[in-house]
C-alpha cells in the first residue's frame, strides 16, 4: 500500500475550507489530478461521486462515497480501477487558521508488480497530494 500525505494552513474559516474540499471545481481549477468530478446524489451527511482523472500516466475512474463530519471528509471507493482507495481530509481549527490534511492510500492490487509500481508513482503521489491541499487553500480563501 502506497501512502501520500500533505498538510497547509488556511486563512479561511472551516466552513469554507470544508465547502472546498466538497466543491468539484476547487480541484479541476487547482491543475490536480481530477479533471472532473461529478456529484451523484448528496443525502444527510454523505455524497457520492465519479471521479475521473490521472494516476500518473495512468487514466483513473472511481466512484466514491464523502462522509462529512464537522472536522474531516472520509472519501471511500466504492468502485474502480485500483483494488482500494481512501482518502480523508483532516480540518484542525487554530489560532492562525485552519490547517488541512490530506491523506491518501492507494492499493494497486497488482501483485507482485505493487511494489514496483508504488515506487514509481510515490512521487507523483505526493506531489499530487500537495497540489490538492493548495487548490483547495486558494478556493477556500478565494470565496468572497
Amino acid at each position: 500500500m502506497m501512502i501520500a500525505q500533505a498538510s497547509v494552513m488556511v486563512d479561511a474559516p472551516l466552513e469554507r475550507v470544508r465547502e472546498a474540499v466538497l466543491d468539484p471545481n476547487a480541484y479541476i481549477q487547482g491543475g490536480t489530478k481530477i479533471q472532473e468530478m461529478i456529484v451523484e446524489s448528496r443525502q444527510g451527511d454523505q455524497l457520492v461521486a465519479r471521479i475521473n482523472g490521472h494516476l500518473g500516466p495512468f487514466r483513473s475512474h472511481i466512484r466514491a462515497r464523502y462522509t462529512v463530519a464537522e472536522r474531516s471528509v472520509d472519501l471511500e471507493m466504492l468502485w474502480g480501477r485500483l483494488r482500494n482507495f481512501h482518502a480523508v481530509f483532516l480540518m484542525e481549527p487554530g489560532p492562525e487558521g485552519v490547517r488541512l490534511t490530506h491523506r491518501e492510500e492507494y492499493d494497486f492490487g497488482y501483485g507482485p508488480l505493487a511494489p514496483l509500481l508504488d515506487r514509481g508513482l510515490r512521487r507523483w503521489a505526493r506531489l499530487s497530494v500537495e497540489a490538492e491541499v493548495e487548490a483547495l487553500k486558494l478556493a477556500a480563501e478565494s470565496v468572497t
